[in-house]
């Protein structure tokens, strides 16, 4: 997929024209060299500024203020349980839990890197169930339609609009893994909103890439037990932060100005309004969070019982390989030991073993353990925060 840097360098004008030649051969020869050396050579003006061979990190991510609107909406929107297909396979579906039941909102963030900024320009949300950007699949489709009307196609991360304490989830990192291996960059950003915080009044948006062990690991499409030691893989460095700063277009921004607070006139004292006030009238103390602590904590203890459920999970399936292995073992050997026997015997030997059955079945995924690590992590972060608030508001 081409770029939307090399798009931009693209659409410019070159700085040179290519001489006619009398020859039709070479006229097309040298127009196809022409459009492919505009499509890939930036302009001297922006060579510091466009990023097209993804040479620098990203540093920093500008969401529009358009873009954080849009994912808002989508978090609040009533969306159908995913379906059962976007589980793992190979392990017992998670309990049902209130934590569960919601609905994580993922989409695709679109826009251009540059001098190491993430743009976010636009973004468009996914439908559940979409796990990968195939072919085939319904962001791809919907990339060919923004390109033909000449908006910004170039996908640059993911979104993700959860209820977990604001970590990110195995469909979301694996997507955001697709992402970069479909731009051709090495580089995607992810953009978490914790809706169980906006709902709450406090507004939480934050901006992540892929550690460099990650980005290995997701390349190699292996996140067993001892990729995830190699690379030092937990739920602390499966991901790097991000500064992120939320901008309004022009246009939003001249028109926020113009707006203004009307003026209130003071009402005459009364006996409600007194000009002198009155003594504070002392009430009972009540609990200034009667929802939002209880929710945490529930939310906590759904994270430990869904943690609970994968490592009790990975443990059968360990023991499962286990067994595994040693019967591929003993069936390698016993035909070791055949085929010896037969050789001295005079008579052919049966077909060895291929490879992939010597090396026996692959170690189970451990992916989805180190997001569940992180959503008790923050869920217990955020009870931690809510529980100091509540403390202060109750004797302050």
């Amino acid at each position: 997929m081409t770029s939307m840097a090399a798009a931009l360098a693209a659409s410019l004008p070159a700085a040179t024209s290519v001489r006619q030649s009398n020859n039709t051969a070479n006229q097309t020869s040298s127009a196809g060299a022409s459009a492919a050396n505009n499509a890939t050579k930036v302009p001297q003006r922006l060579e510091g500024v466009v990023d097209v061979e993804a040479g620098r990190e990203v540093e920093s991510v500008s969401l529009n203020s358009l873009v954080f609107l849009k994912i808002m909406k989508h978090s609040t929107d009533i969306l159908p349980a995913p379906p059962s297909s976007t589980l793992q396979q190979d392990r017992n579906a998670p309990p049902p839990t209130a934590l569960s039941s919601h609905t994580d909102c993922l989409g695709v963030l679109l826009g251009l890197d540059l001098d190491g900024v993430m743009e976010v320009e636009d973004s468009f949300a996914l439908p559940g169930g979409e796990t990968g950007l195939g072919p085939n699949s319904y962001s791809t489709r919907l990339l060919n339609h923004l390109r033909e009307v000449q908006t910004p196609d170039s996908p640059i991360g993911i979104y993700l609009s959860t209820h977990n304490g604001g970590f990110a989830t195995r469909v979301s990192v694996d997507l955001l893994a697709a992402v970069e291996k479909n731009a051709g960059r090495g580089k995607a950003v992810l953009v978490i909103h914790d809706a169980s915080r906006a709902n709450g009044g406090d507004l939480s948006v934050k901006a992540y890439r892929l550690s460099e062990g990650a980005r290995d690991a997701a390349k190699k499409g292996k996140w067993d037990g001892q990729t995830l030691t190699e690379h030092g893989i937990t739920a602390s460095t499966l991901l790097t932060p991000l500064p992120i700063s939320v901008t309004s277009p022009t246009l939003i921004s001249a028109f926020l100005s113009t707006l203004s607070t009307p003026e209130t006139t003071p009402a005459s004292p009364s006996l409600t309004t007194p000009s002198v006030p009155l003594p504070p009238s002392f009430q009972a103390l009540v609990n200034p969070l009667p929802t939002s602590l209880t929710s945490y904590l529930q939310n906590t203890l759904d994270s430990l019982t869904l943690h609970s459920h994968e490592a009790n999970n990975v443990a059968f399936l360990t023991r499962q390989i286990a067994r595994e292995k040693v019967k591929h073992e003993q069936v390698i050997k016993d035909r070791e030991e055949e085929n010896a026997r037969r050789r001295k015997q005079g008579l052919s030997e049966f077909p060895s073993i291929s490879q992939e059955i010597r090396g026996g079945t692959k170690e189970p995924s451990r992916l989805e353990m180190v997001c569940l690590g992180g959503m008790v992590d923050g869920l217990a972060k955020g009870m931690g925060a809510e529980a100091g608030k509540g403390l202060v508001r109750a004797y302050l």
